[in-house]
């Protein structure tokens, strides 16, 4: 019999409360949470799939009626701005719930597979099980969304989760231990985890059935080599160093528009921030105007309602002058914006720079801060081969008013998303897989990949069995062999 309580739809019911690590858990404190998990994934897979969906709609119902105080929180931790706070991170989030608690059923159901003549009199299928206990490790650009997301199709799937977000964040990970004790969710079924360095790696240590990081590459280098010691399986979500090609018969103004928000929106810390613009050279003076007349009428949001917030973190600021820095050296323009002093706040100016050179440290590095390169191309060749010639390849973009010459170009291009005529915003579709190529990560998540991301496939064939032998069994016979043998030729000459 569970130990469970029968899920209630009435969101104002009491709820037995989450247990949780104290505030900063010390890494002795990791293996016992892991224990605590692995005691109770047996039970929470065995739950009905009905039981699971109801649980995720109550968590979505705690967090819907709660809105005001995660978007606090949320301008509180990263200093986002209330557009952001609501709309990259609150939207994701709920909407991810009702796609999958509305699809599981349909995504989990066992799969019926054809058999070969070989097999004849037999049946197979694939289901698909939990895989145990998931280590979840979060960044601090979108806390709420990408540490959510892969935490409910966990959930979803019969997994257990640990969840790490990043040491950089306050008042989040308490407020995700309040909802899910609200939402009733079992006891350690969900942990929330805090530390640094140090715990990320004892969490690894403790063994998780599976490791989904998402953060920068170098990071992600670093928990892939820490997994494969113990062959842990991981899907990494790393940097991206996205481009957007604007062809001559683009519609200039709104693909200014898109340049301005998909480079400045949350500051540029973005992994799909638009970060290399390539504009064809006979629109290119034009598409610079309009970029800066966009620019200028963004609004700081450090009193009121406003467009653009500070940067998370000093590090972040300080990589962000740097690369600035080192442009203008080397002959960049700056269009707008400028150079801010290491001792201001953490307000980054959006700036826009020409003369820019692909070599540039500027062109090769992940910016992930308010900095947008603008270069010139000539041809659609020449935008392609520029456009690839990354390390990375999460995402990119395509205008142009000719829809179907735009696809052609997106289909060329080495990412793992691509968007035509828009920026970023395919992130939050739950209903396309996301996930990158080459140096920007292994694995996808979103749309059915994501929940199925969070099982192991398991094969089943049946026999009826009512035959008291088969004639592969032992012994074998030439009459046998000489018949498989002109089966084999009929069938595959």
């Amino acid at each position: 019999m569970s130990v469970y309580p029968t899920p209630s739809p009435d969101p104002d019911r009491p709820v037995n409360a989450v247990d949780a690590v104290d505030a900063v858990s010390p890494v002795e404190s990791v293996q016992e949470v892991m224990n605590q998990a692995r005691r109770q994934a047996a039970d929470w897979s065995s739950q009905p799939l009905a039981f699971r969906q109801q649980m995720l709609r109550n968590w979505r119902s705690v967090i819907a009626r709660n809105l005001d105080e995660w978007v606090d929180a949320l301008r509180a931790d990263t200093s986002k701005t209330h557009m952001d706070a609501l709309m990259s991170d609150m939207y994701p989030t709920l909407d991810a719930i009702s796609y999958y608690v509305r699809g599981a059923q349909a995504m989990l159901a066992p799969s019926p597979r054809p058999v070969p003549l070989l097999f004849w009199g037999t049946r197979g299928y694939v289901v698909r099980q939990p895989l145990g206990v998931v280590a979840v490790f979060a960044p601090w650009n979108f806390p709420v969304q990408l540490a959510l997301v892969p935490v409910i199709t966990a959930l979803l799937a019969g997994n257990c989760v640990i969840l790490k977000p990043s040491e950089q964040l306050r008042l989040l990970p308490d407020l995700i231990r309040r909802s899910l004790a609200e939402a009733g969710l079992p006891p350690f079924v969900c942990q929330v985890l805090e530390g640094g360095p140090d715990v990320g790696a004892a969490l690894v240590e403790a063994r998780p059935d599976k490791v989904f990081f998402t953060g920068s590459l170098n990071v992600g280098r670093k928990v892939m080599e820490h997994a494969a010691r113990h062959l842990i399986p991981c899907d990494l979500e790393l940097s991206g160093k996205d481009a957007m090609i604007v062809c001559a018969d683009a519609h200039l103004e709104r693909a200014a528009k898109a340049a301005v928000w998909g480079g400045f929106f949350n500051a540029g810390q973005v992994c799909v921030s638009v970060e290399r613009v390539y504009v064809h050279q006979s629109v290119f003076d034009d598409f610079v105007r309009l970029v800066k007349r966009e620019v200028q009428t963004l609004r700081h949001d450090s009193e009121g309602f406003g467009d653009i917030g500070s940067m998370t973190t000093r590090a972040g600021f300080t990589n962000c002058r740097r690369l600035l820095a080192d442009a203008v050296d080397q002959g960049a323009q700056v269009v707008c914006g400028d150079l801010p002093a290491e001792t201001s706040d953490l307000f980054f100016p959006p700036t826009i720079l020409t003369h820019i050179s692909p070599d540039m440290l500027i062109m090769q590095e992940e910016i992930f801060g308010p900095l947008l390169p603008i270069l010139p191309f000539s041809t659609e060749q020449e935008a392609i081969d520029l456009a690839n010639d990354s390390s990375f390849g999460l995402g990119a973009s395509v205008f142009s008013k000719d829809v179907r010459r735009a696809n052609e170009l997106a289909l060329k291009l080495k990412t793992g998303t691509c968007y035509v005529n828009d920026v970023v915003r395919n992130l939050a579709n739950m209903q396309l897989p996301f996930g990158g190529m080459k140096a920007s990560g292994i694995g996808r998540y979103h749309g059915p990949e994501g929940l199925h991301a969070f099982t192991q496939t398991q094969a089943v064939m049946i026999d009826r069995g009512r035959r008291k032998t088969m004639p592969h069994y032992f012994p074998y016979k030439r009459r046998t062999y000489e018949l498989l043998k002109r089966l084999m030729r009929l069938l595959y000459r």
